[in-house]
């Protein structure tokens, strides 16, 4: 564990991501890469000590066992909370804070503005164009039609997602859902 006195301590798998994005970022930009040995070294060491201590991390669900849960959730409020984290590659807390504003339908996607979002700041207030089958958009529309624009659209817990992954799959949690990507902004569908 890496970290400032008095501040929360980074796990090296996240150091090491940053370092990685760092760099990245760098190249993007064509910004001389930070490659001194003393780089080289501190990302060897992170590697080192994140083999030494591996963090216990979400199971990620495949897309079998998302299948499967939504099949059983049909038509349930706990069911569309998944269709739409799993369409979004969202926090189930995320998507629970959804309210009837932030959903709308443009060509074909299922258009949401994450206006409240736990931690993640590049998502917030970004609109993401969600791909849902007709039936859980159809699910969708019937949750958002006729109510007020600031009204939640869903009122499930962490707990209930969770639970209805567990009887999938044991090892899934909430968190297993974000683990694939599948959202795509809208400006990327736009583009020619």
């Amino acid at each position: 564990m890496l970290g400032e006195p008095g501040r929360a301590p980074i796990v090296c798998s996240s150091a090491l991501q940053y370092l990685q994005d760092l760099k990245s970022a760098q190249r993007r930009v064509g910004a001389p890469i930070s490659d001194s040995q003393v780089v080289r070294d501190f990302e060897r060491s992170l590697r080192r000590q994140g083999a030494m201590r591996p963090t216990r991390q979400a199971v990620p669900a495949t897309h079998q066992d998302i299948q499967r849960v939504l099949r059983k959730e049909a038509g349930s409020q706990v069911g569309l909370a998944i269709a739409l984290a799993w369409a979004g590659a969202a926090r189930v807390s995320d998507v629970t804070r959804l309210t009837v504003g932030d959903v709308s339908w443009e060509d074909g996607f299922v258009a949401v503005n994450w206006s409240q979002t736990k931690s993640d700041p590049f998502r917030l207030g970004v609109t993401t164009g969600l791909v849902l089958s007709e039936d859980w958009s159809a699910e969708l529309r019937r949750h958002v039609e006729g109510r007020p624009p600031g009204e939640l659209i869903l009122s499930v817990s962490y707990a209930q997602v969770k639970a209805a992954l567990k009887r999938a799959r044991p090892e899934l949690t909430g968190h297993s859902i974000r683990l694939l990507q599948k959202g795509l902004h809208l400006e990327e569908i736009r583009r020619p």
